[in-house]
């Protein structure tokens, strides 16, 4: 019932919107030859709608598996595609469209088709009326988040040049590379894991663990990301395209945030209060659009990017005050805090290592990103029974190690 009442609706707000491309091009850049990527670009919306119900079926059957090889493949195209399209064919802003188009067509094609074979095609008017009921608040939430997703661009364009947004464009898929291997996959299981466990006595102290615990991995692999891309794109991409190292740093970090949000506002759907959600989402969008307008004429691509963080901090912080006005809950920020000092400490080291080849630079800059967790020991992060299963682990690793 969901996945065709998307289909149906997607397709058509896409074409209505297609249908006006011109006007919006008009509006924005006051000139009909945007067009074209207008079109491009309300296409991939009819995709996204199409991929909803069937990530959302996903994050139900709990398939974390599966939901991590499709997101790792689509991650992988888009990027292959966002390289040969402005590397290769110098397309700029309309290749990222172009491998948006590509990504959409492939993934939403095998995701419907695996849907409707595990559930078939029957349809429920009053299943439909209850989902609808309970979505229709969040609906303006994720207008929102698209907008607040894309923001960056839309100014980038209006204060630069599509160069500029090619290479920001290009740096963002790389940032948010930890976001799509372990933030989404995360974020798809917690929808239905939140639920499960809302009656158990110690709910909240679970859900306050799971916050520490997704921002150590999510930590730990962006630090590692942040080391190493600068050795990654000397690799992968054109010189044309090297300086995207820039942007890559500050969209990962703001992505630590974009996570947080979704464990941060849980009591909005445990306490069925989804029509607060949209706040927690336009009032940082407000914030954005003002700043825009300020730091990226002056700053250009780094400017977005500082933005990028400001606004999903503060939509994370609007949403934990929002939150815990109806279901509070005591999360581990002082531990969270040390996570991003150990982090920083780190971070500090790798800029006094002197020039290397490339190779070399990875491995040395892997191995130091390695003493993340090890530095935490020295932090007093880890509690005893942290420190009792680190142990237990070890133990374990070493018989199977003797045996052998």
């Amino acid at each position: 019932s969901a996945l065709i009442f998307n289909v149906l609706t997607g397709l058509i707000g896409s074409l209505l919107l297609f249908i006006f491309s011109r006007q919006f091009s008009m509006i924005f850049f006051k000139t009909d030859i945007y067009t074209y990527y207008f079109q491009l670009s309300f296409i991939t919306l009819i995709f996204e709608a199409c991929l909803s119900t069937p990530l959302a079926y996903l994050r139900v059957k709990e398939v974390s598996i599966l939901y991590v090889i499709i997101s790792t493949l689509r991650m992988f195209l888009g990027l292959v595609l966002n390289i040969y399209f402005i590397v290769f064919l110098h397309l700029g802003i309309l290749g990222v469209l172009y491998s948006g188009v590509v990504v959409g067509v492939v993934s939403s094609a095998y995701l419907i088709y695996y849907t409707i074979r595990e559930v078939g095609i029957p349809f429920s008017y009053s299943k439909l009326k209850e989902m609808f009921l309970f979505g229709v608040p969040l609906i303006p939430a994720d207008l929102g988040m698209y907008l607040l997703n894309y923001l960056d661009r839309f100014f980038l364009n209006k204060f630069c040049s599509l160069r500029i947004v090619g290479i920001y464009a290009l740096g963002a898929k790389f940032g948010m590379m930890v976001n799509t291997l372990i933030g989404q996959p995360f974020t798809m299981i917690w929808v239905a894991f939140r639920f499960k466990i809302s009656g158990r006595d110690d709910a909240k102290e679970i859900y306050a663990r799971i916050l520490t615990y997704f921002e150590f991995v999510l930590i730990f692999l962006t630090l590692w990301m942040i080391l190493l891309i600068k050795d990654i794109l000397i690799i992968v991409a054109g010189k044309e395209f090297f300086e995207a190292y820039k942007i890559v740093p500050l969209i990962a970090v703001s992505c630590l945030f974009f996570g947080a949000n979704y464990v941060l506002r849980i009591g909005l759907y445990l306490e069925k209060k989804t029509k607060w959600v949209p706040i927690t989402v336009w009032g940082p969008i407000i914030v954005t659009v003002i700043l825009s307008w300020i730091i990226i004429p002056k700053y250009g691509m780094t400017g977005a990017g500082i933005l990028k963080i400001l606004s999903y901090s503060s939509m994370a912080a609007t949403a934990w005050f929002v939150s815990q006005m109806f279901y509070p809950i005591s999360y581990e920020f002082k531990r969270i805090l040390k996570m991003v000092l150990a982090a920083i400490l780190i971070y500090l080291v790798s800029l006094f290592f002197p020039e290397m080849s490339i190779w070399f630079s990875l491995i040395v800059k892997s191995l130091l990103s390695i003493t993340f967790p090890i530095l935490l020991y020295f932090f007093n992060f880890y509690d005893e029974k942290e420190k009792e299963k680190v142990k237990e682990l070890w133990f374990k690793y070493e018989e199977k190690c003797i045996v052998r």
